[in-house]
């Protein structure tokens, strides 16, 4: 086996654990933005209910 084809075969594995962590970096930065705007919304109804 020649150690060329030995790089090449690992560089797909390389990409694919790359986009799986950019997947779970994206997802992780979700939540934290649907936790705020939960929060956010809770903290509007609120100040819009006391005002009636």
């Amino acid at each position: 086996m020649d150690t060329g084809t030995g790089i090449i075969g690992i560089i797909p594995l390389i990409i694919s654990l790359g986009f799986f962590g950019l997947g779970i970096a994206c997802m992780i930065l979700f939540i934290r933005f649907a936790v705020r705007a939960i929060k956010a919304l809770d903290i509007y109804l609120a100040e819009k209910s006391h005002r009636l």
